[in-house]
C-alpha cells in the first residue's frame, strides 16, 4: 500500500497569492450562499458553476474521477493552453525543474518518490539531455580563466 503521510513542500510567493485569492473567492461563495453551502473546510469545493454540480452539492468535495477529466478540461480551455492529462502535470512539474538544473534529489523529495532511482529512472532522459551543457561549464571551469 502507497505512503499517504502527507509531505510539505515550499511555494513559491506567486502561488500562495493565488491560493489566497482563491480562499477569499471560496469564503464570498460561502457566505453568499450561507444556508446551502456545505462546509467542509476544503480549499477546492463544488461551485455551481461546475457542469456537474447539483443545486444541493455547493461546497462539497470535488469528485476525483470529474477532477481530472472534466474539471482539468475546462481549465485547459480557460487558459487556451494545448491539452495534457491530468497526470502529466506531474511529469511536467518534474520535467522543467529537472530542466532548470533544479538537483535530481530536490525533485525527489517533491515527487515523494522513497528513493531517487525512481526518479532518475522516469525523468533520467531529461538529465541526459543536459550533458551538452555540463560539458560546457566543465570545460569553462577547467580551460577559461
Amino acid at each position: 500500500m502507497k505512503n499517504k503521510t502527507p509531505r510539505t513542500i515550499d511555494l513559491a510567493a506567486e502561488t500562495i497569492a493565488l491560493l489566497k485569492a482563491h480562499k477569499a473567492h471560496q469564503s464570498r461563495v460561502k457566505l453568499r450562499n450561507r444556508p446551502r453551502h456545505h462546509d467542509h473546510g476544503l480549499m477546492f469545493a463544488r461551485e455551481w458553476t461546475d457542469l456537474s454540480a447539483q443545486h444541493d452539492s455547493l461546497g462539497d468535495p470535488l469528485q476525483a474521477n470529474n477532477l481530472g477529466q472534466r474539471e482539468h478540461a475546462r481549465v485547459i480551455k480557460a487558459a487556451k493552453v494545448r491539452p495534457i492529462m491530468f497526470h502529466g502535470l506531474r511529469h511536467m512539474c518534474a520535467t522543467l525543474l529537472l530542466s532548470a538544473g533544479v538537483p535530481p534529489n530536490v525533485v525527489q523529495q517533491r515527487l515523494g518518490h522513497k528513493q531517487i532511482a525512481v526518479t532518475l529512472g522516469i525523468y533520467g532522459h531529461v538529465l541526459s539531455s543536459m550533458q551538452r551543457d555540463a560539458a560546457n561549464r566543465l570545460a569553462a571551469l577547467l580551460y577559461r580563466p
